[in-house]
C-alpha cells in the first residue's frame, strides 16, 4: 500500500457549510436603494457582486431555478413592491423545500409595528432593518449567528 493511499481530499476534511455557497440577492423596486444597498453590502465583504431584483417574482424564478444543490441565499428584502411583494415572496419560500437554505433580512422603510410582529412568523427572517443600509448594519447582519459561518473565511460570495 503505497502513502498515497492513506490521503484523504480537501473537499473530505472541509466542514460541510464551508463547501456551500451563499448567494446574495437584493430585492427592492427603487432603483435608488438598490444601487445604494449593493454599495454597502459591498463594502461590507458580505458579497462581490450580489444579485439584483426589482420585484419578489424574480427574485423566486432566480431561487428556483439556480440548480446548485449546495446553495444557500442571503436575500436582503423590501416588503412594498409590484407584482409580488416581500410577504408573497416569503409565503412562497414557506411552501418550498428550499426554505430551510435561505435566509431573509426585511430592509423596509416601513415603520408598521404590525409588520415587525408579522416577520417573526417566518423562520427565514433573521431581522427586520429599516432602509437604507449601513455598513454598520451590514456587518451585523453578515455577524448574524444563522449566517456568520458563510464568511468564517472571511473571503467575499457571490
Amino acid at each position: 500500500m503505497s502513502s498515497n493511499d492513506n490521503r484523504m481530499t480537501v473537499d473530505c476534511l472541509m466542514p460541510i457549510d464551508m463547501m456551500m455557497s451563499l448567494n446574495v440577492l437584493i430585492i427592492d423596486d427603487d432603483p435608488i436603494f438598490v444601487m445604494m444597498h449593493k454599495l454597502k453590502v459591498k463594502m461590507s465583504s458580505i458579497a462581490d457582486n450580489p444579485q439584483t431584483h426589482h420585484n419578489g417574482k424574480s427574485a423566486w424564478e432566480s431561487i428556483t431555478n439556480n440548480k446548485d444543490e449546495d446553495a444557500s441565499f442571503l436575500l436582503f428584502l423590501d416588503i412594498n413592491m409590484p407584482i409580488m411583494n416581500g410577504w408573497d415572496l416569503l409565503n412562497e419560500l414557506q411552501r418550498s423545500p428550499l426554505s430551510s437554505k435561505v435566509y431573509v433580512a426585511l430592509v423596509t422603510s416601513s415603520i408598521d409595528r404590525m409588520d415587525k410582529e408579522r416577520a417573526k412568523k417566518y423562520p427565514q427572517v433573521i431581522g427586520f432593518y429599516e432602509k437604507a443600509l449601513n455598513v454598520d448594519t451590514c456587518i451585523q447582519i453578515k455577524n448574524n449567528p444563522a449566517i456568520a459561518h458563510f464568511f468564517d473565511s472571511d473571503s467575499t460570495l457571490n
